[in-house]
């Protein structure tokens, strides 16, 4: 069962409810052209603290998200790809400083390389909404991003509930393979 949440308005980088910053992999594709409509998957996504379980979902059909929220969980990270549809996209913007063997690429003069793009920022107005993606990772070319969109329409968010894990849980693993890296063993999940 997923649930599908319109996060129409939420500033990524100052929410309480939904963060995608540090350690979160998106799979973005970087297109000659830009869509109206922009989905991508997401790996590592959190729900903060002020994510109410009860106004979108019967809590007790997860007994592992139930569990923790009695232990004084508040926040869980979604160990598995969920899904970011932007509706109305009017503009957008990236920056990729990729890396090699877990270093950033350096230029000759020791400038880290970075790769940049823009779409019809010229369209940008004050009836636009941004929404930014301040340091995520992108799967390739692996390394840090900074992506940002610019829309007027909806933008909604798709995980799958029993994906979570209390975030004390996830971030004290030590098996990285399971947790920040968890997507490379599910690759194939990418094309559902």
């Amino acid at each position: 069962m997923k649930l599908k949440l319109d996060i129409s308005g939420v500033d990524f980088v100052d929410s309480e409810l939904i963060d995608f910053y540090d350690s979160k992999t998106i799979f973005f594709e970087v297109p000659n052209f830009l869509s109206e409509t922009v989905s991508f998957k997401i790996w590592g996504a959190e729900l903060d603290e002020n994510f109410n379980w009860n106004e979108h979902s019967d809590i007790s059909k997860f007994s592992k998200i139930e569990k923790e929220s009695r232990n004084g969980e508040k926040r869980f990270v979604i160990q598995g790809f969920s899904k970011i549809t932007f509706e109305k996209v009017i503009a957008a913007k990236i920056e990729v400083s990729p890396y090699d063997k877990g270093e950033f690429i350096r230029l000759k003069n020791r400038e880290i390389q970075t790769f940049k793009r823009e779409w019809n920022m010229d369209k940008v107005t004050d009836k636009c909404f941004e929404y930014w993606f301040d340091g995520v990772s992108i799967y390739f070319p692996y390394g840090a991003c900074d992506l940002k969109f610019y829309t007027k329409g909806k933008v909604w968010f798709e995980f799958n509930p029993a994906d979570c894990v209390g975030f004390i849980n996830y971030i004290s693993n030590p098996n990285k393979e399971k947790t920040h890296f968890g997507y490379l063993k599910n690759l194939e999940q990418l094309n559902d």
